[in-house]
């Protein structure tokens, strides 16, 4: 069976899941489903062009702050604040890929760290905009409406749930497009060897800029759905941690395949929550996981497979 066949299935198992679990394992599914989608977007930028960014945490931390600010001081709703969020991260994706995709290898790596390390000083400091160490609090979704018609009430976690797993389901299905594309074949190109395919007629500046700002787009969106399921917002969830947590979640599942990225969101999700005991080793499990899978497998859990289908073959 493949990817394409095995995806509906795997979707309406999600569907069908608040029929048989609890609130407990509802809550831990929507961070897997939220970190899926900033692990596939950053897979855009890392695994198919081929630019390693740590910069993954702020625009997941740009996009939640758009919807608490936006609330505080415009009053909005959900349905304003996804696709502000996913605006506004894209816009500031675009302004950091403008200058630093002149760079390449580790001096990009080091530009995406202090862009980290700016945005995350920012929201913590800059306490009449942001609310400091205060952080704002973002409310419930509400209502859904259409022309005034009232369709439902997400109150409750079981209904932001599914909210939360139609929203991921399209970020991945634009995702997957991207990466199935004409432009997707450009990244790859790009990442395999950007000198040649610049002779070629290529415009890896343009082609990587696309996908920086889709890459955070898609951040952004994650940040708006954390933001309401958490009812808040504080910048310590947005810290550097964060992007290397979801870099992590890249290699291990393996970077250029969007379903490894998927995998590796699930795995390191749920992770600390099956092994309560070392949740405080969190990053040294991490930072171990990364060394053992570059060493070991560093085409990663998916790119393996794929590789030993091939010679199978």
């Amino acid at each position: 069976m493949t990817g394409r066949a095995f995806a509906p299935i795997v979707l309406a198992a999600l569907a069908c899941l608040p029929f048989a679990a609890g609130g407990y394992v509802l809550h831990v599914m929507v961070i897997v489903l939220i970190f899926a989608v900033l692990a596939a977007g950053l897979d855009l930028v890392t695994g198919y062009c081929g630019q390693f960014s740590f910069a993954q945490g702020a625009f997941w931390g740009i996009g939640a702050y758009t919807a608490a600010i936006m609330h505080r001081d415009l009053g909005t709703g959900f349905w304003w604040h996804l696709p502000a969020g996913m605006v506004v991260a894209g816009i500031s994706g675009l302004l950091l890929g403008i200058p630093a995709l002149r760079l390449r290898g580790h001096f990009l790596a080091i530009t995406t760290i202090a862009f980290q390390t700016i945005v995350y000083l920012g929201l913590s400091q800059w306490t009449a905009f942001t609310g400091g160490q205060y952080g704002l609090s973002v409310p419930q979704v509400g209502r859904v409406t259409i022309l005034g018609l009232e369709l439902a009430r997400i109150e409750d976690i079981r209904g932001f749930y599914w909210l939360t797993l139609i929203v991921a389901t399209l970020c991945l299905l634009l995702a997957s497009r991207l990466a199935g594309s004409r432009l997707g074949r450009e990244w790859v190109a790009i990442r395999d060897d950007e000198t040649l395919a610049r002779a070629i007629g290529l415009d890896a500046t343009r082609g990587k800029l696309i996908a920086f700002t889709a890459s955070a787009a898609l951040a952004g969106a994650a940040g708006v759905l954390v933001a309401h399921h958490i009812r808040g917002v504080s910048p310590d969830d947005f810290a550097i941690w964060t992007s290397a947590t979801v870099l992590a979640m890249v290699v291990l599942g393996g970077r250029g395949t969007l379903v490894g990225p998927v995998l590796g969101a699930a795995v390191l999700t749920a992770m600390p929550e099956v092994l309560r005991a070392t949740a405080d080793f969190k990053l040294i499990i991490y930072g171990v996981l990364m060394i053992v899978m570059i060493t070991v497998m560093p085409e990663g859990v998916v790119g393996r497979l794929r590789r030993a289908r091939t010679a199978a073959a």
